[in-house]
């Protein structure tokens, strides 16, 4: 029998060594080829070219972060990256998120769509298994790189995500002889908050003790990212317009913490929320650097915002 393939009938044996493949959206076929050879996960370039154009496979590629066996093969590899068959795809959930950026996220590298996803971060028997005591699981989806496999039942992979939110959270609430000011549904609010707020790394138990010192003395929050949160896309600078939206989640409006999260917080900001840096400082403003000068009265919070604006 003849074989009428390029080159070579023979496929590389798989191992069980694993490497990270970057698939951009830009790269093309002839570069992703030289880059799976590179990595030894496929050996013959034209017979990846071969396929490729046979089956149609390159418009089906998707782009993202792989972790393909050595020796894969030509066509197995293109199965895999199409979503022909599960892949193992890295995905790297940013601090900050909301679900429905999550959702698109998850949907674009082929893990699961973001219907579906957003189902099931709202199936009320699925987030009592974790505790999850909220409409959704917005602010327990925590944000990490992740290993999944494509085509994942979206149940499994917000099971994933809340379970490793317990397990941070747990770690991160140490016992404290003082009762906690804060429930643990109001304490991952108040990290979402953070998260949307603070910079740098420094500044986030300082701004936690901000909105802690606010809510004690029962002043309303202000924050500008509470108002993003309702915004169909998010704004640099907020306009008097904006601060007046009717909604719970406008702390502008409302006193207290909004009735629920805003994003979804990572380490820092629970570590901060949990631990707020105790000082009397009540207002801060941006400097436009990533750090804020913080005040303690309204006449130096206007003489620091005076001197923001000047600055830029």
């Amino acid at each position: 029998m003849t074989c009428v393939l390029p080159s070579s009938c023979s496929a590389p044996q798989p191992t069980g060594r694993r490497i990270d493949v970057d698939i951009r959206p830009e790269l093309s076929t002839s570069s992703l080829a030289d880059t799976l050879a590179a990595k030894h996960i496929i050996a013959n370039r034209a017979l990846f070219h071969f396929y490729s154009w046979y089956y149609n496979y390159a418009p089906r590629i998707r782009p993202g972060r792989y972790r393909l066996p050595v020796g894969t093969g030509e066509r197995r590899a293109l199965k895999l990256l199409s979503g022909e068959e599960p892949a193992l795809v890295l995905m790297t959930i940013p601090e900050g998120y909301t679900m429905n950026q999550i959702a698109a996220a998850l949907e674009e590298r082929g893990i699961c769509p973001a219907d579906s996803f957003l189902a099931a971060c709202a199936d009320t028997n699925l987030l009592r298994e974790f505790s999850v005591l909220a409409p959704t699981a917005e602010g327990y989806l925590f944000p990490e790189t992740y290993e999944f496999l494509s085509n994942s039942p979206p149940g499994d992979v917000v099971r994933r995500l809340l379970r490793q939110f317990s397990s941070v959270f747990a770690e991160l609430r140490t016992p404290t002889p003082d009762p906690r000011p804060l429930t643990p549904s109001q304490t991952v609010i108040l990290a979402s908050i953070v998260e949307r707020e603070a910079k740098v790394p420094e500044e986030f138990p300082r701004i936690a003790g901000v909105f802690m010192n606010r809510l004690r003395r029962r002043i309303p929050l202000q924050s500008c990212a509470t108002v993003e949160y309702l915004l169909p896309e998010r704004k640099g600078i907020l306009t008097v317009a904006d601060t007046r939206i009717e909604s719970p989640y406008n702390t502008y409006l409302h006193a207290g913490l909004p009735p629920g999260p805003i994003c979804n917080p990572g380490r820092r900001a629970l570590a901060a929320a949990l631990n707020p840096e105790r000082h009397d400082y009540l207002f801060f403003v941006a400097r436009g650097d990533g750090t804020h000068i913080f005040s303690r009265t309204l006449a130096e919070h206007a003489a620091a915002t005076r001197r923001v604006l000047r600055d830029n």
